[in-house]
């Protein structure tokens, strides 16, 4: 603050807050007397205010947040029979169409003959034409003992009161041991943090398909609970995952006393964004990036039935008694701080809180929403201290001077993070802030700004290359950034939906792909608009030594060598930096020309087969017999020879040789794959 109100005649001036008194009277205090009161009614305020709907990403984010500190093990032994890709393509099922209930039948008894403790289908049993198939499961249903079927909500109202549920036929329904509504607590592809257990509708309690199944085991299971948080198992989930198709021929006994839930697997589980039937994210999504089926919020809601492991909220009252508390303690706490002191207490409480929330809820059955305190009330408290004790608000350097952070980050890799920034004439551009203290020497740190230096004078000179536009160190702070050219979104109407930006790169354009190939003419223009690229940087003496399908993205169309800090001078290296994969065979050293071509040779791979760079040379049946692929894999082997000495001694030759063969196809008219 500026200065305090004058003191009595014959009253010892004394420090007020850390800061001395002085003559004059600050603007702040005249209007706004006792800080610290005033801070603690901010403080209270605003955890009241993120505690109303104003506040459930808040409240979302201190849920999710749990997850990313460690999970309870589950109680009991689950096994997943997994309806996946394989298995529908192994066994002929399409996912267009119902199982051949047979294939249910056989696996029933199987996990019969194996003593399985408890069997759970999340699949739908209606009406078919095929009776004797029908009377075969029934047979098998009733013979196991302890089937659990699922019904289906026709109509999604929520609350359910009004809702119209489709039991399982009755012929199955007769047979099982119990059956419920397998529903979860949000639609598809939303991230499922709740579900409610029970249902009551028409008088009759009609039950989800977890608390059926858990009552199948403990028929002392309570008939009411209220709202819950789902307690989740750990980012594998609750428990092992089994195609259906080698569930059938496992060894005897492989499911004994075992917990088995049998139901769909996404079609793109590692796509959470892709629209597919019956799929959910769970607060591990954003770690490990994949979705999951229905049948494994199913599983999970099931453990918390059964051993009592839900996650319920404080009620109302003690979570506003609580707010209250950390307002006060907080808001009128920090206000009593010089500002460095107060920066390092708020630091400590936010660690205390995080670390109290994160404990508590592992160890017991309910839940704060911490950030609500540490996130906001803390913040708050923290910023009205600092204004209440000088006449300008302290505020600190802007970390990306002239560019402003809109979202991300986008991409994170070992060498740092991209973020999406906008500059100051509004142009969205990407940004990639190298950390100094991700890196325990100072190797990999000064070898990615020496990659920047000389790459940058080169980069706006061919138009395969990603433009840098601006380098800029902040060596006080330990990170320097860059900014380049912001590729194509994956969806161009991100904006408009109020997506995430996501950039379009080689890999998840080949993710979307039939079979995860492009067509032969696609990887031919792809491969030549690369090779001049290339071949460009290789005259000025750099290569790139990272080549690989994620590195590559479309800018306007137009396929672009991306994440361009390991470049550097041609010559042999004896640092070992890139891809596994996409790296010559030792003892060649990397850092090469050559060895430019070799990835550039497996990048070709990928994209015109679908299959991994680890699986090099191997080609799908599909293929062997189409003469403008093979044209396409003679290029492809040749550049991908172990022999440094037998590839295509320099870009412009593989660019030569696929631009003849782009030629053969266009003079030939040939259909491409």
């Amino acid at each position: 603050m500026g200065g305090l109100a004058p003191v009595a005649a014959g009253v010892r001036r004394r420090p007020v807050f850390g800061w001395p008194i002085v003559k004059h009277t600050s603007v702040i205090k005249r209007i706004l007397p006792g800080s610290a009161l005033i801070g603690a009614a901010l403080a209270v305020v605003c955890g009241l205010a993120l505690r109303t709907p104003l506040g459930d990403s808040w409240v979302n984010a201190s849920y999710d947040s749990l997850y990313r500190f460690g999970a309870r093990a589950a109680a009991s032994p689950i096994a997943f029979i997994l309806m996946d890709n394989d298995s529908h393509e192994i066994l002929g099922q399409p996912r267009t169409s119902l199982w051949d209930r047979k294939l249910h039948a056989d696996l029933l008894d199987k996990l019969t003959a194996d003593g399985a403790g408890l069997v759970v289908f999340d699949v739908f049993f209606q009406e078919t034409n095929y009776p004797a198939t029908d009377a075969r499961l029934a047979d098998a249903i009733r013979t196991n003992g302890k089937v659990v079927l699922m019904a289906e909500v026709s109509s999604k109202m929520r609350p359910l009161d009004n809702a119209t549920i489709e039991p399982p036929l009755e012929l199955f329904r007769a047979a099982a041991a119990g059956w419920g509504i397998g529903q979860a607590a949000g639609d598809t592809g939303a991230l499922i943090r709740q579900h409610w257990p029970f249902y009551a509708l028409g008088g009759d309690d009609i039950h989800s398909l977890a608390w059926a199944a858990a009552h199948t085991l403990d028929p002392k299971l309570g008939t009411t609970a209220d709202q819950q948080w789902l307690r989740y198992y750990g980012r594998n989930g609750p428990g092992e995952k089994v195609p259906y198709y080698l569930a059938l021929t496992n060894s005897p006994g492989y499911f004994r006393e075992k917990i088995v839930f049998i139901g769909n697997w996404p079609r793109l589980p590692r796509d959470p964004g892709s629209p597919d039937d019956d799929k959910f994210r769970t607060p591990y999504t954003a770690q490990t990036g994949e979705a999951v089926g229905g049948v494994e919020i199913m599983a999970t809601t099931f453990l918390n039935l059964l051993h009592d492991e839900g996650l319920r909220r404080l009620p109302p009252m003690a979570e506003i008694a609580l707010l209250v508390l950390a307002g006060l303690f907080i808001g009128g706490g920090l206000c009593r701080l010089k500002p460095l002191y107060s920066l390092l207490a708020a630091a400590g409480i936010f660690l205390a809180v995080m670390l109290i929330a994160v404990t508590w809820s592992y160890y017991r059955n309910h839940w704060f929403p911490w950030l609500l305190v540490a996130g906001g009330q803390l913040p708050c408290a923290l910023a009205w201290a600092w204004v209440s004790q000088s006449r300008r608000v302290a505020h600190f350097l802007e970390p990306f001077p002239g560019y402003t952070v809109v979202d991300g980050p986008f991409g994170e890799g070992a060498y740092g993070k991209v973020w999406l920034v906008r500059n100051t004439t509004g142009q969205l551009q990407a940004l990639k802030e190298i950390q100094r203290a991700n890196f325990r020497e100072p190797g990999p740190y000064e070898r990615e700004f020496n990659g920047l230096k000389h790459y940058k004078p080169v980069s706006s000179e061919h138009p395969g290359l990603l433009h840098i536009d601006h380098v800029n160190a902040n060596e006080a702070a330990g990170y320097f950034y860059y900014v380049m050219e912001l590729g194509d979104a994956m969806d161009p109407a991100w904006e408009q939906q109020g997506q995430p930006y996501r950039p379009r790169d080689l890999a998840g354009v080949c993710g979307r792909a039939e079979g995860g190939r492009l067509p032969v003419r696609e990887c031919l223009r792809i491969g030549i608009g690369l090779l001049e690229a290339l071949d460009f940087l290789h005259q000025h003496g750099l290569v790139h030594r990272d080549i690989k399908p994620s590195n590559i993205i479309f800018v306007n169309g137009r396929p672009k060598l991306a994440d361009v800090g390991l470049v550097r001078q041609a010559s042999p290296d004896s640092t070992y930096v890139g891809t596994e994969d996409y790296m010559p065979p030792p003892p060649e050293p990397p850092g090469s020309k050559v060895a430019d071509i070799y990835a550039l040779g497996k990048v070709l791979y990928v994209i015109s087969t679908g299959k991994s760079a680890k699986s090099f040379a191997e080609l799908s049946t599909t293929l062997v017999d189409k003469p403008e692929f093979l044209r396409l894999n003679e290029i492809i082997r040749q550049a991908c020879q172990p022999a440094a000495d037998q590839r295509y001694p320099s870009a412009a030759a593989m660019l030569a040789a696929l631009r003849a063969a782009q030629a053969e196809l266009d003079a030939g008219g040939t259909n491409v794959a």
